[in-house]
């Protein structure tokens, strides 16, 4: 397949997409009580999103989407950081006065932040240290 700019979009979107709504139907599945569903639609839409994006011929993604993807990791990770540190702590403080009671898929949701956090502190540790 010859790659050109109209297939080099409709690729894009359509790799795009894929993630988007495997997204989309593993969360529709967790809130309808159809779990195993929700995982099956997500395995699907993803291994077909990394199908489109091993068929296309030619680089789909360039330089550009590399800073654009950078920034984005970025904006996300900054974004899950403050709403992870306003969050669970908050949701403690509310389980331990007897307000809310803390669900129990909750809990792993709570470690992955904290290793998450962790993570990314060791990495800028790492990063700051290769740098000097």
């Amino acid at each position: 397949m010859s790659p050109n700019t109209s297939t080099e979009r409709t690729y894009r979107l359509l790799y795009i997409g894929l993630w988007a709504l495997s997204g989309v139907a593993l969360a529709g599945g967790i809130v309808a009580g159809y779990e195993l569903v929700g995982v099956s639609a997500f395995v699907v839409l993803a291994l077909a999103a990394l199908l489109t994006f091993r068929r296309y011929d030619g680089p789909l993604f360039d330089e550009r989407d590399a800073r654009q993807q950078g920034a984005a990791s970025k904006r996300t990770l900054g974004v899950m950081g403050v709403v992870s540190a306003l969050v669970f702590p908050g949701m403690t403080a509310l389980w331990a006065l007897g307000v809310v009671e803390w669900p129990l898929w909750l809990t792993p949701i709570a470690f992955f932040v904290a290793v998450l956090a962790f993570v990314h502190v060791g990495s800028t540790m790492y990063e700051s240290a290769r740098a000097a």
